[in-house]
């Protein structure tokens, strides 16, 4: 069968811009679709992610606070601590200057008086006091009584690693001066500064 088209070719060439035209129009419809589709998908999307943003903010903001509530915690709870340390500390030492400066005075023989004291702690492994570092610069106006002094620390328990520094000499009036230095370190008694 043979097919005889009648039809000029204007015509024919017009149908077929026009069917080259709708379908380019369905064409760009569908692609406009299509992007509208995805443009309002991204923006729903978008638009979660911004409500979840807020949300986990909101929750980072509840955070920091309750954060800052156990930084401020931590930070009283160490200074407690160290005040407790401190305290306990007081109470285990509290006696042991008192009880040295007797032991000291028992052993000072009349004629010798103390121009001054320095001490420095030596702490045992409880932090209690275990020794006590003492030096002293002391006046006598006689040699025996600096002999004394020495012998009656040597002879104390309490009292160790008695050094005599240097005595210096000068006149006052119609005495003579004796100034010297004394280094010793005292133990004290843990049963004494219990009770």
């Amino acid at each position: 069968m043979v097919n005889i088209n009648l039809l000029p070719n204007e015509i024919i060439e017009k149908q077929k811009l026009q069917e080259i035209i709708s379908l380019a129009i369905v064409g760009v419809i569908v692609v406009v679709l299509i992007s509208a589709v995805v443009y309002i998908s991204r923006l729903s999307a978008s638009s979660a992610l911004k409500k979840e943003v807020i949300l986990l903010d909101k929750k980072l903001q509840e955070l920091k606070i309750v954060v800052d509530e156990v930084e401020q915690l931590k930070n009283k709870k160490s200074t407690l601590e160290a005040k407790k340390q401190l305290v306990e500390q007081l109470q285990n030492n509290a006696l042991i200057y008192p009880i040295f400066m007797s032991d000291l005075l028992k052993v000072l023989p009349d004629g010798v008086w103390l121009v001054s004291l320095n001490t420095s702690v030596n702490l045992s492994t409880e932090r209690t006091i275990g020794s006590i570092r003492v030096n002293l610069n002391c006046n006598s106006y006689d040699k025996f009584a600096i002999a004394d002094f020495i012998s009656n620390l040597e002879q104390s328990p309490r009292f160790h690693d008695v050094k005599l520094g240097p005595i210096n000499i000068s006149q006052q009036d119609k005495y003579e001066l004796h100034n010297f230095v004394l280094e010793f370190n005292y133990i004290p008694s843990v049963q004494q500064a219990l009770q």
